[in-house]
């Protein structure tokens, strides 16, 4: 009798109720997938690089899929676009998982400033790192390389200047020195 007694309790107090609320099927996808997807929008000030004596800013705007740690392609564009004000004409990348811009010095005497853009590869930490020049109403990319990039330092002193000329600096993924750094590598811009 006992032992009836506690399983009749147990099925009493073990059952739990609750009370549902109503979600529209909708909004619980939406909810989900707002979630998973996060806007990127940055800006870069850029310096001067239209000779135009105004500073100019470089904006960087995607779409990021947290669960594949992807860019979210949209009717299979799958690019990155650094737009810019003023009628000047965006650079675009294909594969790229994410951009950091920043100015540099003017390279080519043109008077005005280029620009340096780190593209993030699906090779790990490594960068393509490109240059590039606005003249004549079009982007012209001066020289491309890549880098191990793995702490905000690696970004500094990308750009040298050796007996008047300027370089680029990156890193060879097939060769390292001996301390077990990546083998440095000059392009000349």
């Amino acid at each position: 009798m006992k032992v009836l007694f506690l399983i009749l309790l147990l099925v009493a107090f073990g059952c739990e109720t609750k009370t549902k609320k109503s979600i529209s099927k909708n909004s619980a996808i939406e909810k989900l997938v707002q979630n998973k997807i996060e806007r990127e929008n940055k800006k870069y000030f850029v310096g001067d690089y239209n000779n135009d004596k105004v500073y100019d800013t470089a904006f960087v705007n995607y779409k990021w899929n947290n669960d594949t740690n992807e860019i979210e392609c949209e009717k299979n564009n799958c690019k990155i676009n650094i737009e810019f004000q003023k009628n000047i004409p965006k650079i675009s990348f294909d594969h790229s998982l994410g951009i950091v811009v920043a100015k540099t010095i003017d390279l080519n005497n043109d008077k005005a400033n280029e620009i340096i853009v780190f593209s993030r590869t699906n090779q790990g930490w490594w960068n393509n790192i490109s240059v590039w020049s606005f003249n004549n109403g079009n982007w012209n990319e001066i020289g491309q390389t890549s880098a191990f990039i793995s702490e905000d330092k690696d970004f500094d002193n990308r750009i040298s200047k050796e007996k008047g000329k300027y370089y680029l600096i990156g890193e060879d993924k097939w060769k390292e020195v001996e301390n077990g750094d990546f083998k440095k590598i000059k392009v000349k811009l």
